[in-house]
């Protein structure tokens, strides 16, 4: 209801700015991640430097990472299935629609730029049985797969309130029809709702405006699954979220695909390098195991939290899909 009421508040340059912002930087991120995806920290290190200078721009893969011939500038699969989750809430004016959301997943498996962007057999597995209208799997590998959080972040542009579902439940929606634990529509809704937060004007500049976050993304986690919600209130309790990180801290690296670590790991990426969009990009890119789906959500919330402005001329410029970027975020920012 609180922010129902802020709407009439906003500024609607800022708000269209932070929409654009989630899903510019998301992309920009994800590409800058899938350069090293599967490389642990010190790989990266020994190959880009401990400032991660190579990291920087728009990189091709490295030739130990899981995606070596990955391009300057393209996408990788995160970016495709938020893409395609956002096309379905434009084409539903807002809403959930599950089974529009089946066939055009259906149709994304079936593209080869999507499967260039090495989705992984496992996320591919989720994504078959949703397409075909199957159970999720509950084997926890596919059932907390983290890209049920990665793709969920569209849903977090939405107004909500009479405008558009909420976004909280629509993100939480997407990820039931793909994996078989409560605990991915936790972690969904989380990656959501912080980023509606933040597009609608939520800050995080003092001790105490981070500690208001926490808990409210804690009792977010907490409708859907405690089990999450634990994992969430142990998001690296020992960091300094006040003064701008130098580097990564090392309880920050070396993050697996299970969404239980990864999407707190993100968030703690973010927070410590919440001052700065692209130190908090970079800083994500290099974090060691599964960069480019860390670097995406990482790059949603600097996003939605810096606006569009704050992302690099020179990331945008070589972003590939970018037209079609823009054409999302137009649609979604028309929706306020």
């Amino acid at each position: 209801m609180e922010d129902h009421a802020k709407q009439s508040e906003l500024n609607k340059t800022d708000v269209l700015d932070r929409v654009r912002g989630a899903i510019l930087a998301a992309a920009c991120a994800n590409s800058l991640g899938a350069s090293c995806v599967g490389v642990n920290y010190k790989e990266i290190i020994a190959s880009v430097g401990i400032s991660g200078s190579m990291l920087r721009d728009f990189s091709k893969g490295l030739p130990k990472s899981a995606m070596p011939d990955h391009r300057q500038g393209d996408l990788g699969a995160d970016s495709y299935l938020a893409m395609t989750f956002a096309d379905s809430l434009i084409a539903s004016k807002g809403r959930f629609d599950a089974e529009d959301l089946r066939k055009r997943y259906r149709v994304l498996l079936e593209e080869e730029y999507f499967l260039k962007g090495a989705p992984g057999a496992t996320c591919l597995a989720g994504l078959r049985r949703m397409a075909d209208k199957e159970a999720p799997g509950d084997e926890p590998s596919e059932a907390l797969h983290a890209n049920a959080a990665a793709r969920a972040f569209p849903a977090g542009c939405l107004p909500g309130g009479s405008k558009s579902d909420d976004p909280v439940t629509v993100s939480a929606a997407q990820a039931a029809l793909s994996n078989g634990d409560k605990r991915a529509q936790s972690a969904a809704a989380v990656v959501a709702d912080s980023v509606h937060y933040f597009i609608m004007g939520g800050r995080m500049d003092a001790e105490n405006e981070v500690r208001a976050y926490v808990r409210r993304e804690f009792e977010v986690a907490n409708r859907f699954d405690p089990r999450f919600a634990e994992s969430w209130d142990d998001v690296a309790p020992d960091l300094d979220y006040i003064n701008p990180a130098e580097d990564l801290p090392y309880s920050l690296v070396n993050v697996e695909s299970n969404l239980n670590e990864l999407v707190p790991t993100a968030v703690g990426i973010f927070l410590v390098f919440r001052h700065n969009l692209e130190e908090a990009i970079c800083a994500a890119a290099r974090s060691g195991g599964d960069t480019d789906t860390v670097a995406t959500i990482v790059g949603a919330l600097s996003g939605a939290y810096h606006g569009a402005s704050k992302i690099p001329q020179r990331w945008l410029e070589g972003l590939a899909n970018k037209e079609q970027l823009e054409k999302i975020a137009e649609s979604l920012g028309s929706l306020w």
